[in-house]
């Protein structure tokens, strides 16, 4: 007997790779501290443990939002978030994200925090929502 789980069960592997497919930025994703370029003496942000060095995708998503303090209708807020291939080490909270590549410039050298945890089970991707970083 087919079911529906099983079709999608089935189907996971292809969607995966598509998923995985338009991952076109290189990102680090680790802890990092202050330091300073030995050179230039300006402040830098040092790699301290890398938890993943890769593929990813970073976009914006929007979602609506009310204000209860005014009149009018919801406001459309975007907020970025970051997809890696499933089977990716889990990432936490205040974990960093640095853009090393990507095929978009205004993305390059850009650099997040993670804000919240990745959903898991039937996914075909991990997807983390960021905070930018200044």
């Amino acid at each position: 007997m087919v079911t529906l789980g099983t079709d999608i069960t089935a189907a996971l592997p292809q969607l995966r790779a598509e998923a995985e497919s338009r991952m076109f930025e290189t990102v680090l994703v680790g802890k990092f501290r202050d330091g300073t370029d030995p050179d230039t003496k300006d402040a830098t942000r040092v790699l301290e443990a890398e938890r993943y060095a890769g593929k990813g995708r970073i976009r914006w998503g929007s979602r609506e939002v009310s204000n209860s303090q005014a009149t009018g209708s919801p406001v459309a807020m975007q907020e970025p978030y970051l997809s890696v291939p499933f089977g990716t080490a889990r990432f936490f909270t205040d974990d960093e994200v640095e853009c090393g590549a990507s095929d978009d410039p205004l993305l390059v050298g850009r650099r997040f925090k993670i804000a919240g945890a990745a959903g898991g089970g039937q996914v075909t991707a991990y997807r983390y929502p960021l905070e930018e970083l200044s």
